[in-house]
């Protein structure tokens, strides 16, 4: 399918939905717009379902959010692109994420996805209604699919499953809509309160596939309350590359995680920013994953579909190197990325594309110690051996007399049958040495030498 633009989603059925080009201050990386309290931003409108699936359901008569995303109804067969590079299964014989609570700072989760019905989703919380209710529910969609590429758990007639499909899924809404000034709209306060919320309910990794490029003290300070507690944020880099480049946050904060995209070709998406602060990058072009309600799957690009992939594995790696600090995890992520042919990092690609193998399993000299204590996966034990045989080793050493024994006739064969060879096969002459008898009549007087005086 085409792309159009950074954070165009499109159904796979074909329905394309175009993200606006009006200025930006805070913005949803791919999927939903959002708006800043004084400026405006870009508006990336809700995906359209492609021509086979129902029409969009309505929103209350009372809201003046768009209609809710219907069910997907096309289903991906095959293995998609990222998943057949990232590969994950290699790492699940080690972890398959349980006991890692990740949170989904997003739209919501619909925990009613067939593909994460039988997944660890939390009620979670919605921080866009006055009473705080549940969070798994989720009219938009963009958080669902995120949740999705995170932990999303094998269905039949579709090759598409999430990284970490043990994890457990903590939704902490902060928007519900594109819709500038209204209630739902994402603000940076509400990404901080997300951030905030997802560490008091336990999260140990934070999911954030959105950005603002205004440096506001309440969503720094969110993070380096989540940094003090040592919960891993990862944060998509933003999809403005191609409108001046700017800056993002949370992302460009030291300790965050930023991730950037890249196409199946392995090529820096023309849409991800650039920049230092980008960590690494990961899939981020027609990414398939699952919306709300649907027995099947969108396909999308954006950034905000590259940050849950490292979301996943970071869960991976605190599941199996529990010890691990959350700087060390940036760390480990970072110098086990397949890193690019360019001084690092490198303003697009970071220290590379992630690799999800090498983040689980390469043992790395600066983690010796406590840091490199794993978790034995359960019901691994040692291999069971074979008593030593003590027959082994006189067969041995009696097949190693016997061959020495048949190369030695051999040599012996192989000459005798040359000499015979040489001769015809007649039989060999054999000479007689006879002791010397004196000739009559020619003996000779033999003179004794003289006497030694």
């Amino acid at each position: 399918m085409a792309r159009r633009g950074g954070g165009d989603w499109q159904g796979r059925g074909g329905g394309v939905v175009r993200r606006s080009s009006s200025g930006l201050t805070v913005l949803l990386t791919a999927g939903v717009a959002v708006l800043g309290a004084s400026a405006p931003a870009i508006a990336q409108q809700q995906p359209t379902p492609p021509p086979s699936s129902p029409s969009p359901a309505s929103a209350p008569p009372s809201s003046s959010q768009p209609p809710c995303l219907p069910p997907p109804q096309i289903s991906e067969t095959d293995v998609p692109w990222a998943q057949r590079q990232l590969v994950p299964q290699r790492v699940w014989p080690l972890t398959r994420g349980a006991g890692i609570t990740v949170a989904v700072v997003d739209t919501g989760v619909d925990v009613t996805t067939p593909q994460l019905v039988n997944a660890h989703v939390l009620p979670g919380v919605d921080l866009t209604s006055p009473s705080r209710g549940p969070a798994n529910t989720d009219c938009y969609g963009h958080g669902t699919f995120n949740a999705g590429i995170i932990a999303a758990t094998p269905a039949p007639g579709t090759g598409f499953l999430g990284l970490a499909p043990d994890v457990t899924i903590l939704p902490i809404r902060c928007a519900t809509t594109d819709t500038p000034n209204v209630a739902g709209s994402l603000t940076a306060e509400g990404m901080a309160n997300g951030i905030r919320q997802a560490v008091d309910s336990g999260a140990r990794v934070i999911n954030i596939s959105a950005s603002t490029t205004t440096p506001v003290p309440d969503l720094a300070a969110a993070v380096e309350y989540a940094s003090r507690r040592d919960v891993v944020v990862v944060a998509s880099a933003a999809n403005t590359a191609q409108q001046g480049n700017p800056v993002t946050y949370p992302a460009s904060y030291p300790s965050v995680i930023a991730v950037g995209a890249v196409d199946k070709d392995g090529k820096h998406a023309d849409f991800s920013q650039t920049g230092p602060f980008v960590s690494l990058v990961a899939p981020g072009v027609a990414i398939t994953s699952i919306g709300p309600g649907g027995p099947g799957q969108w396909q999308g690009n954006g950034t905000s579909y590259a940050a849950p992939f490292v979301a996943a594995t970071v869960a991976l790696i605190r599941a199996y190197r529990p010890r691990l600090t959350a700087p060390q995890i940036k760390h480990r992520l970072e110098v086990t990325a397949d890193h690019p042919a360019a001084a690092l990092p490198d303003p697009a690609l970071g220290w590379g594309t992630l690799n999800v193998t090498s983040a689980v399993t390469d043992e790395l000299p600066e983690e010796s110690g406590a840091a490199a204590i794993v978790v034995r996966p359960h019901g691994a034990h040692p291999a069971d051996l074979a008593a030593p045989d003590g027959l082994g080793p006189v067969l041995a050493v009696a097949s190693a007399v016997g061959v020495l024994v048949v190369v030695l006739a051999l040599l012996v064969i192989s000459r005798l049958f040359g000499e015979g060879s040489r001769r015809g096969w007649r039989r060999a002459r054999v000479a007689k040495v006879r002791s010397a008898e004196p000739v009559p009549g020619s003996a000779r007087t033999m003179r004794k030498p003289p006497a030694i005086q």
